[in-house]
C-alpha cells in the first residue's frame, strides 16, 4: 500500500477557500422571505421588530444626520470604454475580480440589504441619468476612470455639477478625478483629484493597515472588514473646510472608508484594488445612508432566533441587519418625525 502524505498547508488553504465560496454563496442566495424586520414609533423610542430564520446576530444601528436609503444604486460599467483598475490575484480556484463581475456581485450584494433597484448602465445612460436631475439616487463608479460623456478633466464637468447639487457618488479602483476614459483608451488628468477633493490628496502608493480605526461607532457598528487603504485620501492634505468623516481601518493617515461632502451632495471612496471585503463594505455604507454627518447614537447587538423586538432610544433612522461580517439581511428604516 501506497501511504500518501497530505500537506497541512494545502489543507488549510483547502479550508480556507470553502469558506470563503460558502459565505459568498450564502451572503448571494439569502431570501429575503426567510428574513425581516420593522419598525413602531413611540413619543421617545422606537421598538424594532425582527423576525429571523435560525439564529443569527441581529445588530442594530441608530442614527442621526444619515441620507435615507437611495431609490436606485447605478452602477457604471461599460466594455467599450477603457478602464484604469488593477488586476487582483484570487485564491486558487476561485473566480477572478473583473470588472463586470465585481459589478454583477454588488448589485446582488445591495438586494441582500433591501436595496431593490440597483443596476449596470453604459457611459451614454450614465449621462442621461446626471441630466435628469432625479434625485435620491446614488452612482457607484469602480472602473477606475470616468467615461468622457460625464468628465472632462474641468470644473463643468456633468458629474461635479451633479454631486454638487445632492447626489451621492461612491467611487473606488484608482485614482478619484486622474483618468478620463474614451471609447477604447484612457486619457490622465493632471490635478484632477483637486476637482472632487479640493486638494492632490491621493496618490497610488500601495498600503494596508491592521489598526480599526475605533475613534467612532462606524467601524465596530457596521462590521467594516475591508483593511485597504490605497486610493484613500491623506487627511492632512485635504483642505482645511472640507466636512467629512472616517472609519474603517487606517494606516494613520488614510482610512479603508471616507465620505466627504461635495457642495449638497458627498462622494464616498472605500480604499483598495478589487476585494471581496471591500464590495461587501461599499454595499454595507450605501445601503445603510451614510453621510459625511451620520452621528451613531447607539448600537445594539444580540442573538436572536425567530420573533423578537428591541427597544431603543429614538433617532432619525435604523439600519438593521443579521449576520455580522457575512450580511444575510440588511434595511434601513427612516423614522418618522
Amino acid at each position: 500500500m501506497i501511504e500518501r502524505r497530505v500537506s497541512i498547508p494545502v489543507v488549510i488553504a483547502i479550508v480556507l477557500l470553502a469558506v470563503i465560496v460558502c459565505g459568498e454563496l450564502i451572503i448571494l442566495t439569502s431570501s429575503h422571505d426567510d428574513f425581516s424586520s420593522g419598525i413602531a414609533v413611540d413619543s421617545d423610542s422606537v421598538d424594532v421588530s425582527v423576525n429571523v430564520k435560525g439564529s443569527h446576530t441581529v445588530t442594530i444601528v441608530s442614527m442621526d444626520g444619515s441620507s435615507d436609503s437611495p431609490e436606485s444604486v447605478y452602477i457604471y460599467y461599460d466594455e467599450d470604454y477603457g478602464s484604469a483598475y488593477n488586476d487582483v490575484q484570487v485564491a486558487a480556484g476561485a473566480r477572478s475580480l473583473s470588472q463586470d463581475r465585481y459589478a454583477d456581485m454588488l448589485v446582488e450584494t445591495l438586494h441582500v440589504r433591501s436595496v431593490p433597484d440597483a443596476r449596470l448602465v453604459d457611459a451614454k445612460q450614465l449621462a442621461e441619468i446626471m441630466a435628469s436631475g432625479k434625485e435620491d439616487i446614488a452612482i457607484v463608479c469602480l472602473s477606475g476612470a470616468l467615461p468622457d460623456t460625464v468628465y472632462d478633466g474641468t470644473s463643468d464637468s456633468p458629474i461635479l455639477k451633479w454631486i454638487s447639487s445632492g447626489g451621492r457618488f461612491y467611487w473606488l479602483g484608482n485614482v478619484l478625478g486622474k483618468y478620463i476614459a474614451h471609447v477604447g483608451g484612457v486619457d490622465e488628468v493632471s490635478n484632477g483629484t483637486s476637482l472632487f477633493l479640493g486638494t492632490e490628496c491621493i496618490d497610488d502608493s500601495r498600503t494596508e493597515s491592521y489598526e480599526k480605526y475605533l475613534g467612532n461607532e462606524l467601524t465596530e457598528g457596521l462590521s467594516i472588514i475591508n483593511n485597504n487603504t490605497e486610493y484613500s485620501p491623506t487627511i492632512s492634505k485635504l483642505p482645511p473646510d472640507i466636512d467629512y468623516q472616517v472609519f474603517g481601518y487606517t494606516d494613520g493617515e488614510r482610512y479603508s472608508a471616507f465620505v466627504a461632502e461635495h457642495g449638497e451632495g458627498s462622494i464616498c471612496i472605500v480604499g483598495g484594488d478589487y476585494s471581496d471585503y471591500q464590495r461587501i463594505d461599499l454595499a454595507q455604507i450605501i445601503a445603510s445612508g451614510i453621510s459625511p454627518h451620520t452621528v451613531v447614537i447607539d448600537v445594539t447587538e444580540e442573538s436572536a432566533r425567530g420573533d423578537k423586538t428591541f427597544s431603543v432610544d429614538r433617532c432619525d433612522t435604523l439600519y438593521v441587519y443579521f449576520g455580522g461580517d457575512l450580511t444575510i439581511y440588511g434595511r434601513l428604516h427612516e423614522v418618522p418625525a
